[in-house]
């Protein structure tokens, strides 16, 4: 037996996958015989190579023209013993690979010289054959043999160290040859590394089998490429093979389209390309550093998609010179505790007060310098160290927190960071506990964060370890959710506490506004339906924070706030008990459900849906003007206007001229916010020349026919509208606040702000006043130890339509406390389904 590829294929041993390994083989000569009817077939043939016979006829025509004509007289009593067909079948099932034999032989060529050849018999049903079929494959082993004979080779290395999988040479096996090979050559020759990406999940997906057949064809590849250029190839584990071949990037390029096509033939994943890299050999450079070199290119070419195939340059040892830092200095850094943490606190969006924090690494040297966590992380979690960072970072932070309640000092929980390196590599929940015994702390104290993608991978050691940790009493939060593989399904497997979510999806502009909308949309329901609170990162800016307040996300952690800070800071900070909030992340279910299920035809009629739509309307906004395209009949009945089908085209001549503008702006600012739409009062002319006033909110939906159209709820406030201006009289004459409070058809309250006479003292205009009302977010200002009772005479009073006087302590937006009197009487509105109370808030007297 040869060291070819027999001995490649006995590491595999199995015959779908041997079968599959020929399938996609380089092979010179392929013939089909078919035994029992003494039969062959040329399936494939390579011209002006060998001298072979006629491409079909008797097997027996056959048998006697190669053992007589194209065997080298010293092997053809071997070939014609093994070739015999009353016994090749029986040979073939006594091999050690049942069903496949190989061996070498020299053959005459074209040009009547002799060449080595490696002869592949294969049979049998398991490898896809039919019975009684005999393949035999013919390979071009030249360069092996002469090497192995000695004509081209060293005595120093006979015996190769090879691997058992791939039959390539190991490591110090392949230096060594290498040597050899660029000492007595006087071509330019190049280490080429090659190397897989992420073979290790490709194992995960295609199963081990399948891995050891793509090895031992890349092996198969390479050695081939070897031999033809009288080089050398090695395989030094995993996923690592490298080779030693002339100088040729043609040639090195056709050779990566030819692995290329292996992995692909799995399926056309750009997650497994091959990767290249190439060192040239330069006098003067050890083969161990061309090899690093080469190791070196080819982590910058799995860097690129495009560019797969990278020649070494100098400039690569830019990215490794501070990866080198990193290395050599972290473990000492450690020791050094330049290792610290910052705390960037947590929000709740309504109020600013602080519910918890994150802790996060900062490596600060002894003169100030900082090392950017973008530059010393990624590092530790490719070299395997981020656990040291990681176990340093959990007990620095349980050490402080025992410190803060060794003074008698307000702790709040902190979520700190964990790595799926964390969890494969260290017990996770045996270090948490002893973290917490040893400290004596809480265990609601500590929260664990973990990303999004580290659920992917091993997830029933990830599932198992987090439900242990919520068992023990720990916080788990998802970090980065929404970011990759999210769904419904998986936050239910996982049942994790808390999911964060990165802002990216707000940076919005006029291509994805929807889509993001959508994105959105889609996380704040999966949460809700499952009743996980969502903390928002990376919020920078207060229109940012209004959005995400609409969706229903309460809790906050970015710029807007707070930067992450120093210890010190943090201290201070939360030592103002007007800065603090120690109820911490509760969800809280609004009771939400998704507009489109209105729209099922199976549980809401017309009628239905009319009423508990409102008066509402189409409108077309074109350069002509406004039109209304489409109304339902509670919009006919809230217009009240005889021959109103007259009126439908451009509606904004029946408006006073003043109003337009407004008219026309209402509708371009709920274009600019399609979320939250754009409300306005505007008014019309009746047929008799009196003035009707309408509060009309507008939403846009999509451009057509040159038009913009849009959605409009209409409600006639006229009489209410004269009402308010009787009220906006007497707001003139006080220095107090007046808020007009209406009863909705649904049970609801809507507020407007009339006047805000208290503006200084409550921190905030009419509109952001009344913008906390409607939104329930004024009562959170309300001291927890009575908003209770507060609500509950309130409301008792309101149900009752009778007049109520209170006294609220609370807090402005600055945490500064405040006593207000409220003062409600009640009004009996236009319709008797709603109830107008005017509602004075004024400071009291001292």
């Amino acid at each position: 037996m040869s060291t070819g590829l027999f001995e490649l294929l006995k590491a595999v041993n199995r015959p779908e996958l041997i079968r599959r390994f020929f399938d996609g083989a380089s092979y010179d000569e392929l013939y089909e015989v078919i035994l029992d009817k003494q039969k062959f077939n040329s399936i494939y043939h390579t011209h002006n190579k060998y001298a072979t016979p006629v491409s079909e006829g008797t097997y027996s025509e056959l048998l006697s023209f190669v053992s007589g004509e194209l065997i080298h007289p010293d092997e053809r009593e071997d070939f014609a013993a093994l070739m015999n067909p009353e016994t090749v079948m029986q040979s073939l099932g006594k091999s050690e690979i049942p069903g496949l034999y190989s061996g070498d032989f020299r053959v005459r060529l074209v040009n009547g010289k002799w060449g080595w050849v490696e002869l592949v018999l294969l049979a049998g049903r398991d490898y896809g054959i039919e019975n009684n079929v005999l393949r035999i494959y013919i390979f071009d082993c030249n360069n092996r043999k002469s090497r192995e004979l000695g004509t081209e080779y060293s005595a120093a290395v006979s015996n190769y160290d090879r691997n058992e999988l791939t039959g390539l040479l190991r490591k110090r096996a392949f230096i060594k040859e290498s040597e050899r090979i660029i000492k007595n050559s006087e071509i330019k020759q190049c280490v080429v590394s090659v190397d897989i990406e992420n073979f290790k999940l490709f194992n995960e997906w295609y199963g081990h089998s399948e891995g050891d057949l793509l090895m031992v064809q890349i092996a198969a590849a390479l050695q081939e490429a070897a031999e033809s250029t009288s080089g050398a190839a090695g395989y030094f584990g995993q996923d690592d093979f490298c080779l030693l071949i002339p100088y040729d990037m043609e040639h090195i390029g056709n050779l990566f389209d030819h692995i290329c096509s292996l992995v692909n033939a799995r399926g056309s994943s750009a997650g497994f390309l091959p990767a290249f890299g190439v060192c040239v050999v330069e006098d003067g450079i050890t083969m161990l550093d061309l090899l690093d070199r080469s190791f070196l290119a080819v982590q910058v070419a799995k860097k690129g998609y495009h560019s797969r195939i990278r020649v070494f340059e100098k400039s690569m040892y830019r990215d490794t010179d501070k990866e080198y830092y990193v290395l050599t200095n972290f473990l000492q850094a450690l020791k050094n505790h330049e290792i610290v943490f910052y705390l960037q606190p947590q929000c709740r969006a309504s109020s600013g007060k602080i519910v918890g924090a994150e802790a996060l690494a900062r490596w600060i040297k002894p003169d100030g310098r900082i090392v950017c966590p973008d530059m010393f992380i990624p590092v530790l979690e490719k070299r395997g160290l981020i656990c040291d960072l990681d176990l340093y970072i959990w007990e620095e932070v349980c050490r402080w927190q025992r410190k803060m309640l060794d003074e008698g000092r307000t702790v709040l929980p902190v979520s700190v960071n964990v790595s799926v390196s964390d969890i494969l590599h260290t017990n996770l929940p045996v270090v948490f506990e002893n973290l917490t015994s040893k400290y004596s702390l809480e265990r609601r104290l500590i929260k664990i964060e973990i990303t999004e993608s580290s659920y992917i991978s091993n997830t029933s050691i990830i599932r198992n370890t987090l439900r242990t940790l919520k068992e023990m009493g720990f916080t788990v939060l998802m970090d980065d959710f929404g970011s990759g593989y999210s769904t419904l399904n998986m936050l239910k497997n996982l049942n994790v506490d808390v999911v964060k979510l990165d802002a990216q999806f707000l940076n919005m502009d006029e291509s994805n506004e929807t889509k993001s909308i959508h994105i959105l949309e889609s996380v704040t329901n999966m949460t809700k339906t499952l009743g996980v609170p969502i903390i928002v990162e990376g919020v920078e800016t207060k229109e940012q924070k209004d959005f995400l307040q609409d969706m229903g996300c309460r809790y906050i952690q970015g710029y807007y706030f707070y930067r992450s800070m120093p210890v010190e800071e943090y201290e201070v900070l939360i030592s103002d008990p007007q800065k603090i909030d120690t109820s911490g992340i509760i969800f809280k279910s609004n009771q939400q459900f998704r507009l489109r299920e209105l729209l099922d035809n199976n549980i809401y009629s017309d009628t239905m849906l009319n009423n508990i739509l409102g008066p509402c309307a189409l409108y077309l906004f074109h350069d002509d003007g406004v039109d209304i395209v489409r109304y339902n009949e509670q919009f006919y009945e809230a217009v009240d206007i005889p021959n109103f089908k007259d009126r439908l085209n451009c509606i904004q001549q029946y408006m006073p001229e003043g109003d337009v503008p407004l008219f026309y702006e209402t509708l371009n600012a709920a274009e600019r916010d399609r979320l939250n739409g754009k409300r306005g009062v505007m008014h019309f002319y009746k047929t008799d020349g009196t003035l009707t006033t309408f509060d009309m909110h507008f939403y846009y939906l999509h451009t057509e026919g040159g038009g913009k159209v849009f959605y409009g709820s209409v409600q006639n406030i006229t009489k209410l509208s004269n009402l308010e201006k009787q009220i906006k009289l007497l707001s003139t004459m006080t220095k107090d606040t007046v808020l007009f409070m209406s009863r909705t058809p649904d049970g609801g309250m809507q507020f407007t702000v009339l006047f805000n006479g208290l503006e200084k003292d409550l921190g905030m205009s009419a509109r952001e006043l009344e913008a906390e009302l409607n939104k329930n977010d004024l009562l959170e200002r309300v001291g927890a130890e009575n908003r209770p009772s507060a609500l509950r005479k309130l409301t008792k009073k309101i149900q009752r339509s009778e007049s109520f006087s209170s006294v609220l302590n609370m807090t402005n937006p600055k945490g500064e406390p405040l006593a207000l009197e409220v003062h409600g009487n009640s009004m009996q509105g236009s319709t008797d389904v709603m109830n107008y109370y005017i509602v004075i808030l004024k400071k009291p007297e001292k």
